[in-house]
């Protein structure tokens, strides 16, 4: 599967005496079956993920499913803390949306790690 792209010379134009003007908005409909993982699944696995390989302090939420090159559940990665809550928002996780797969470079744990502490450091 590959992005969808839709050129600005491929769009109608109103031709009209005085003003030529493009349309202010596309009607644009896209049809894609696929069997995905549940929302809830993928966050708790990118939950398990986080938990081996980041932190204990590190927790998915706001799972959205992108479609680009393939179907792939993408969370927030928020700090928290036992005494301090909902610190913020430190990176993103990617995980394949039909498999569950985490989607990620090796650097990413210390990546999201150094995140975190220049989070705390503020």
């Amino acid at each position: 599967m590959s992005t969808m792209v839709l050129s600005a010379q491929s769009m109608p134009t109103v031709h009209a005496p005085q003003v030529v003007k493009p349309p202010q908005k596309l009607r644009i409909a896209v049809h894609i079956e696929a069997e995905v993982l549940d929302p809830e699944v993928a966050r708790r696995k990118a939950n398990v993920w986080l938990l081996m390989y980041a932190g204990n302090l590190l927790g998915a939420e706001n799972p959205e499913l992108v479609i680009n090159q393939g179907l792939r559940w993408r969370v927030d990665v928020i700090l928290t803390s036992p005494k301090r809550g909902h610190i913020g928002k430190v990176g993103q996780l990617c995980l394949d949306a039909i498999t569950g797969e985490v989607m990620a470079t090796e650097t990413l744990p210390e990546e999201l790690r150094a995140n975190a502490d220049a989070l705390i450091a503020h």
